[in-house]
């Protein structure tokens, strides 16, 4: 955003509300350089947490294949294929990886492990993996594995296998001020590359061709990041895909994207207009802005999340748009674009500090265009919570 959109707008029946909370950064300088990258002795806390945990829940060992599990256990970012890798880590033992042995130099660049066991590609991993089990009576198996996996190892393993779901999610639920950096860091990346793409938008573009532009800023960031681009009507569709719909004057221009910091995301939405805007949207906005404000007012250690959705939903309720807020308020954010916890109804477990979640009340009217207000939040002991992007308060009316 130019320099002087960078500030606060704070309107004068906004002001008492939201002039606590955390806003737009006010810097027109380059972006912060990248945070570094988690050190190895982060993950081997992580291990023993795992461990502790796994021993409470009576489990002797627990099974992870490739996923945001395995990256947070063991520093192994990698796609599942149909060979097996998978870390076993022993409740009082070693964290082991099963691998291909074509697979073993690349994954101990970065692994953080004590041992790596190889198959070659005439055996059966899984067996490899029962004898390693040899002994042990249960074993987690990580909540996203793969049924056909879990189904062999059960087979042949003695041991039983039970969902450690649960382990995982109670540690990963907290972050760490060291990992609330990096989503900061992906949160300004974010807000930046949205403000270079509207700088660059012009009409007749199409939702594709600005979904192209959004990518390629931020490359020019440093970063990987994607995310949703919608006009006019397009926006009222709360995941609708970008789609060959050209841009007109007096669009809502509707972007909802991310990207990762050494495994970590981002998660916001703005919501411009195109050359003008009309008496509508503008009312439709603000209201949406106060939704926000209400949600972000509310979270704090202790927060029922539940009690969120609602403090946020009454705004947009009490305005007369009830029925067209039909998604939750936001989610938890880390390693996984969406986790625990949501901000949802039904939703009655405490929120603590160092949950980071988002808070993106909307608006959508079928046939007309829809608003979306979404940012970045760590939860600290009181209110208000830590901002991990660069919030606005105002319109943004991009030049046609």
């Amino acid at each position: 955003m130019p320099l002087n959109r960078r500030q606060w707008i704070i309107s004068a029946g906004a002001a008492a509300g939201a002039a606590a909370l955390p806003g737009r950064a006010t810097a027109a300088s380059p972006p912060q350089p990248l945070p570094p990258p988690l050190p190895a002795t982060a993950f081997r806390e992580r291990q023993d947490k795992l461990r502790a945990a796994a021993r409470a829940q009576g489990l002797d060992a627990l099974f992870v294949t490739p996923c945001s599990n395995l990256a947070y256990s063991a520093n192994l970012a990698i796609g599942r294929s149909e060979r097996l890798t998978a870390l076993l880590l022993f409740a009082d033992g070693p964290a082991v990886l099963v691998t291909p042995t074509f697979e073993e130099a690349n994954h101990r660049k970065n692994a953080v492990i004590d041992d790596v066991q190889t198959w070659k590609e005439q055996e059966d991993p899984i067996a490899l993996v029962a004898r390693l089990l040899q002994g042990k009576k249960s074993v987690g198996i990580e909540g996203s594995t793969a049924f056909e996996t879990v189904s062999k190892l059960e087979k042949a393993a003695a041991a039983s296998v039970a969902d450690a779901s649960a382990v995982f999610d109670a540690l990963r639920r907290v972050k760490s001020i060291e990992e609330q950096t990096l989503i900061r860091a992906a949160g300004e990346r974010t807000t930046r590359a949205i403000a270079a793409t509207h700088r660059r938008i012009r009409s007749g573009m199409t939702e594709e061709h600005v979904s192209n532009i959004l990518d390629e800023e931020f490359k020019n960031l440093g970063v990987r990041g994607s995310g949703l681009v919608q006009f006019g009507p397009n926006a009222a569709f709360p995941h609708g895909a970008p789609e060959k719909r050209t841009l007109s004057r007096g669009d809502v221009v509707l972007i909802d994207c991310g990207c990762k910091v050494h495994g970590y995301n981002s998660d916001v939405t703005r919501t411009a207009t195109f050359g003008s805007a009309s008496d509508e949207v503008r009312k439709v906005f603000q209201i949406v802005e106060k939704a926000q404000t209400a949600g972000i007012e509310a979270l704090h250690a202790g927060t029922i999340p539940e009690e969120a959705d609602a403090a946020a939903r009454k705004v947009i309720e009490d305005a007369g748009y009830g029925q067209f807020f039909e998604h939750r308020l936001g989610h938890g954010l880390g390693m996984d674009g969406h986790e625990s916890p949501y901000v949802v109804r039904g939703n009655r477990a405490p929120l603590v500090a160092g949950n980071v979640v988002t808070v993106e009340p909307g608006i959508y009217l079928p046939g007309k265009f829809g608003v979306r207000i979404e940012d970045d939040y760590a939860v600290r002991p009181t209110s208000p919570p830590e901002g991990l992007s660069d919030r606005y308060l105002e319109l943004e009316v991009l030049p046609d």
